[in-house]
Formats: structure tokens, sequence, C-alpha cells
């Protein structure tokens, strides 16, 4: 008897019933979606997935359109608890109509100290070139043969494209390995800072504008906030780890992760967290980051520069 049950609850599970879409296409689209989930989530390894897709097929049982499915799909995103993957659908243009945060201006400094405010980084090719090539003639005219050291900002630094950034910072990082990219599979994919080139998960970032500092490898105090996120979060575990370095504020936003983007068959973007940002010494982070000194965030500028004052 107990083997007819099961023979029965097999079949049953293989055909359309009111807990999943009615529609094939629909199934057919959360299948697509769920199957890279399950191949590439960085919590993959984490997730009961037979459970999990009950769940979302549950949510879209009455869906009988692709559209119909997308609140399942955001489902998902939510039930994968990375709290940085992100769906997009198609005919979506909501982020577009809001725009990007404000750029925040640079601070005033001591001659003898160097500062440079690292901004989020988000556009096409030539917007990124534009934004290494600002970075590099920043760092060019406030360096002096007297500075006891570099402030690094990143509050307010949301996110984006973290090569150009860490590239354009770059020489006052220093050159060797700066951080990985950890996959739940054990794999480290390299962040690695040599003449002004970036090599990153697997590819070569170029800068075509030499820069050495006049004094090199300084002492930096590194400023974050709960506004550093996501590509800011990744510059911040870049100085982790750093000899000369300390850091000031407040914990980050807590989104030290890596996404990769898909896109789904009818056009939608799904951007999935895919692994953790790791330091150079392979301390993985995915959670937020947090400073040496916890202060204040108005007051970590000041409390970084009497730091480096007494280098």
């Amino acid at each position: 008897m107990t083997k007819y049950l099961l023979l029965i609850i097999v079949l049953i599970s293989g055909c359309k019933t009111p807990g999943v879409a009615k529609n094939d296409e629909a199934i057919a689209y959360l299948n697509e979606v769920l199957s890279i989930m399950e191949s590439h989530s960085v919590n993959r390894q984490k997730i009961n997935w037979e459970d999990f897709r009950q769940k979302v097929m549950a949510k879209a049982t009455n869906a009988k359109t692709i559209a119909q499915t997308y609140p399942a799909v955001q489902y998902a995103i939510k039930l994968l608890g990375d709290k940085h993957s992100y769906f997009a659908p198609v005919n979506d243009d909501t982020d577009d109509a809001l725009g990007p945060p404000p750029i925040l201006p640079d601070l005033e400094v001591p001659d003898d100290i160097g500062y440079i405010r690292v901004r989020y980084c988000m556009g096409n090719d030539s917007i990124k070139k534009a934004y290494i090539t600002q970075i590099t003639e920043d760092i060019k005219t406030r360096d002096k043969d007297n500075l006891k050291g570099w402030v690094v900002d990143l509050r307010g630094n949301f996110g984006g494209d973290m090569a150009p950034m860490l590239l354009g910072i770059s020489p006052i990082l220093g050159d060797g390995i700066a951080g990985y990219t950890a996959y739940p599979d054990g794999k480290y994919v390299t962040w690695q800072c040599h003449d002004n080139k970036l090599l990153f998960d697997d590819d070569v970032v170029t800068n075509p504008d030499t820069l050495i500092l006049k004094n090199q490898n300084p002492y930096v105090a590194v400023l974050t906030d709960t506004l550093t996120a996501s590509s800011g979060e990744a510059v911040t575990v870049a100085f982790k780890q750093r000899p000369k370095t300390r850091s000031f504020g407040q914990h980050t936003y807590g989104v030290s992760t890596s996404n990769e983007g898909f896109t789904l068959s009818d056009g939608s973007r799904m951007l999935l967290t895919v692994a953790v940002f790791a330091d150079r010494n392979k301390n993985k982070y995915g959670i937020p980051v947090q400073p040496d000194e916890i202060i204040d965030p108005s007051k970590a500028l000041e409390r970084a520069i009497q730091w480096l004052k007494t280098r």
C-alpha cells in the first residue's frame, strides 16, 4: 500500500496542480529563474531547494502569463536572504526615473594631509574612463612631498562598478593583491594592482595615465558609514589588512558581496549575488565591515587627521 501511495505522490508532483502556476509559459519562466538561482546563488549550499521551489511556485498559483509571475520572482529574491540580489522586470523603469543620489563634495584638510573622496561609479565605459581619470588627476593635484598620509573617504559611496574605484585609488592602495571574490565552492578570484593596472576577476583594466606617489606606501585613514555599500564596501575590504592603514566611522551597509547579471528569456534582468568579498588575507565578509575605530561619522575626518599627524 505504501509503495503505491508513494507512486501516486510522485506522479501528482509532476502535474499542474492548484499549488503552482497553471500556464506552461509561466511554469517554464519560473523554472528558468529558479534554475539560475540554484546554480549560482551565493547561498545555494544553504538552501533546501525542494522547499524553496514549492514556496515560490505557490506564490504564482494563478499566474497565466510571465508578467504575472513577477511577484513570485520578487518573493524568491527575498527568500535567497543575501539582501543584494535584485530583479528588474523588462518594462520597469522606476529606478531610472528616480536617478542617482547627489554627489558628495570634497572636504577641506590641512596642507600636510592628502584627501580623496571615492564616490560611486555608474554608467557606460566612457563614464568609467572619465571616473578613473578624475581620481588620478585629484591624486596628482593633492600629492606633495610633505604629506603625512592620505584620507580615503568612502562615506556615502553606495556602489556601482568596483573596478574603476579600485584602479583609480590604486596609487594609494599600493601594488599587490588587494582582495578576492570568494565563491561558495571555495574558489577565490584575485583583485591585484600592479603598475597602474588592475587584474580583476581574470580581466585586466588599465589606467593609461601613469602615476607614482611622491611618498610611496603612505599611511592611510579610511572613512566609512552605513551608506558605504556594495562596491564601496569592496574598496573598504581592499584596505583591510593593508599595513599602515586605520579605518574610522561607522560600519558599512552590509552587502559586501559580488553580483552577476542574468538576462532572462523575456528580457528582464536579474542581478544575483554569487560571491562575497574577501580581504588580502582571505577573510570573508558578506556582512557589514566594521571600522577600526567606531566614531560618529561627522567626527571621523577630524579623528583620522589626528591619527595621521601622529604617524
